[in-house]
């Protein structure tokens, strides 16, 4: 399975992406955009610009924990990596961003399945039963069917 851009609106209306590696980890969250086509704008932009390594600002959270910022070459943040235990596993993040960006698809993570129309499973199952009595009833010979018996008329009581 190859990685993929996932697009998705937010609570507040701006849009964000997640590009996820072949294994379905988050590798890079976007900023927010005010609209899905500039969220777009931006996975191309990420795209266009993971095997550069000069576009990966390498930081260190609070707590210690590392992790990489990606911008755009106009220095504005793209997004941005999880926090990782140790420097070599963020560096493993910055690659994992060069290899699968550019060419994974993107997915419009609001999008719903399309459903399967109820009508032909229904349909189908009402069918087999139905189906399969009448061809058990012609399958039988003629002869073991007893013929169904007439009542016999009442006789009137003597008085």
């Amino acid at each position: 399975m190859a990685g993929k851009f996932e697009i998705k609106a937010g609570k507040t209306g701006k849009f964000r992406f997640n590009l996820k590696a072949s294994n379905g980890q988050i590798i890079l969250t976007s900023e927010a955009y005010e609209s899905r086509s500039a969220a777009v704008k931006g996975i191309t932009s990420v795209k266009k610009n993971a095997g550069n390594d000069k576009r990966f600002e390498r930081k260190t959270a609070k707590d210690g924990s590392p992790y990489f910022v990606m911008k755009a070459a106009n220095g504005e943040p793209i997004g941005k990596s999880e926090m990782y235990k140790t420097a070599k596993s963020m560096e493993n993040g910055v690659a994992s961003v060069g290899k699968h960006a550019p060419e994974a698809p993107v997915v419009d993570a609001d999008a719903k399945p399309a459903a399967k129309p109820a009508a032909k499973p229904a349909a189908k199952a009402a069918a087999k039963p139905a189906a399969k009595p009448a061809a058990k009833a012609a399958a039988k010979p003629a002869a073991k069917k007893a013929p169904a018996k007439k009542a016999a008329p009442k006789k009137a009581a003597k008085k």
